[in-house]
Formats: structure tokens, sequence, C-alpha cells
């Protein structure tokens, strides 16, 4: 009896040891997947959302809440902050369909999907908590309090449906595609056309006429107007593709110039005020001379000057910017005048 008391004894106190040992275990799992929670999931995914709707009223500011909610729905908006920038990229090669996003009507909005996404997550965690000892989730959850994301103090409500009314409501489609229309790209707009609207740009009237019997423009450039007016048009026809109509088949072409002309200015003479001193214009500047005139050094270096110059996107804007930069300016780097050496590395 004594053996077999010892042997049960013994088992008994192994058992014992185990279970307490198996429950330290288990109560350390816990221990860290709780501590994981509220130090990494729950403020990541608070975060997350708060980019999420950072995003979305980007977009929606901007193009519109139909844009905004297609972004949500195709994922363009993911929570990593990137959504804004993402839909712009879209849209560099495609406009929108403004008519037919306005008349849009979805089956979901933000906040059911922001409701779908809080219960997909509770649901997720869940056992975690219970398995801890905390039956409510809810109000350790990032998608119960509304203040955790936009500063509201009360808690969210679940809003009623509305009431049914025997007929099916028609949704719209939801694929992006459908409410895109790809840009053509860089048009070359014609000639005449072209020299008709210029005609009222940077008095470029003094040198472009019409033959009477043709119609066909004629030029009478001087000085550097020709690169002037060759730069005007290189950028109308990068940007045509802003402007063109799809269903009349044209572009605008007083639209696209005007834009082509605000770039250039913004370029040119805008930026080279910028970085120069004492900027003067030249009322009746000699041929081959600079229309303007700077004192001292560039305010920039040598290797900004010549990433301005490279990101221009023709050899007739550079040109043009060459042309229009000031005599009198100096740089390290550069031998002599800025101006000398732009003309230069351009021709």
């Amino acid at each position: 009896m004594s053996i077999a008391r010892g042997l049960l004894t013994g088992f008994l106190g192994g058992a014992i040891a185990d279970k307490e040992a198996k429950d330290k275990t288990k109560a350390e799992v816990l221990k860290g997947a709780a501590q994981n929670y509220y130090t990494n999931i729950l403020p990541e995914t608070i975060e997350m959302e708060k980019k999420r709707k950072d995003s979305y009223a980007r977009i929606e500011t901007e193009f519109g809440t139909s844009a905004a909610e297609l972004a949500d729905i195709n994922k363009i908006i993911t929570g990593d902050g990137k959504g804004y920038d993402n839909f712009k990229d879209i849209l560099k090669n495609n406009n929108l369909k403004k008519e037919d996003l306005e008349k849009a009507t979805f089956d979901t909005d933000y906040n059911k999907r922001y409701e779908t996404r809080g219960k997909t997550f509770n649901e997720k965690y869940k056992p975690i908590f219970d398995q801890i000892g905390i039956k409510e989730i809810g109000g350790m959850g990032p998608y119960t309090v509304k203040s955790q994301l936009e500063g509201d103090v009360t808690t969210d409500t679940m809003v009623d449906a509305p009431a049914a009314t025997g007929e099916m409501q028609q949704f719209s489609s939801t694929k992006l595609s459908d409410y895109l229309i790809p840009k053509p790209g860089v048009l070359q707009i014609p000639e005449n056309e072209f020299g008709r609207v210029a005609a009222s740009y940077r008095n470029f009237s003094n040198v472009i006429s019409f033959d009477e019997n043709t119609g066909n423009v004629k030029f009478a450039f001087k000085g550097t107007k020709d690169i002037e007016y060759n730069a005007l048009r290189a950028i109308t026809n990068q940007v045509s593709g802003n402007f063109y109509n799809a269903e009349q088949k044209k572009v605008n072409v007083g639209a696209a110039t005007e834009e082509a002309n605000r770039i250039l200015t913004a370029q040119t003479e805008n930026y080279i005020m910028e970085i120069v001193d004492n900027y003067q214009t030249v009322k009746t500047p000699q041929p081959g001379k600079a229309s303007a005139t700077a004192t001292g050094q560039l305010k920039i270096n040598k290797i900004d000057l010549l990433q301005h110059l490279d990101s221009l996107g023709t050899k007739s804007e550079q040109r043009y910017f060459a042309v229009s930069f000031p005599e009198g300016v100096t740089a390290p780097g550069i031998k002599g005048d800025v101006r000398q050496y732009l003309l230069s590395v351009t021709r």
C-alpha cells in the first residue's frame, strides 16, 4: 500500500506540476497577445483609419463625394496614407466622366464600409479577450468610439434602414474604369489653329498674320520671338490631352494655350526672378542681346540650375529659358556669364 500510495502521490504531483506549467505558458501567451494588441495592433489600426479618412476627405474635396467613394470601394484608399496620391496618379492619363459620377448611386458608403471593417476586426480579436476574461471588446476596439478617429466624444449608433418601398433600387457600377476617359496623350495642334489663338498672347499679334487668300498663318518673327512661340506651342501640345473633348473629338485650343502660357511664365520668367538679384527688364533690347539684366551671384548652385533646365519638357522650352535669362549674373562652377553658359548648353 505504501508503494502504491507513493506512486499515486508522485503521479498526481507530476500532473499538477505539468498543469501548472501549461497554465503558466498559456498565461504568458495570452499576456503577450494582449500586450501586442495594445502596443501594436490597436494604435496601428487607429492610425490606419485616420489616414484612410484623410485620403478620402482630400479626394472628396477636389473631385467630389462619388470620386472618393469609388477610390475607397476600389481599394485605392488603403490606410497607408497614399490614397490621394494613388488617385492622382490614375488621373495623369485619364479624365473623369464628371456627369456620370454626379449621377452615381452606390450600394454602400464610407460609413457602412467602416462599420464592416469594425465588425471584422472585432470578430478577429474577440477570442483573445474571451481567453483573457474580457467579454466586451467594444470599449477597447478602434472601431467603436469615433473620438479615436474624428475627435467626437460620442459612440457610434446604428441607424435604422429606410423602410422598404417594394421597388428594387438600382445602383451604379463601381468599376472605376466606367468613369474614366483615357487622355489622348500629346496632340499636335494644327499650325493655323494654334496661330489664331496664340496671337492673343505675348505680343504675338505683332508678328502673326494670315494670308487673305489661303487663310494660312504667316510669321514675321524678330529677335527671339520665334523661340518664344515654339516654346508656347510645345507646351500647348503637351497639355492638349487635358482639354480634349472625347464626344466632339477636338481640343479646346483656347483653354490649352491659356494653361500653356501659365506654365511657360511660371517655369521661365517667374522662376528666373526668384533665383537672381536686381532683375530689370530692358525696354528695347538690341538684336541678340538679353531682354533683362541682373546683378550678383545666382541664388542656387549650378546643379540645381541644370536640374531645372532638364525638367523642362522640350528643347524649345529649354532654349527659351536660356534666351530669357538676364545678363550680369555669375555662379560658382560656371565660367563667365550664366546666360552665355545656358545659351551654350541649349544650343
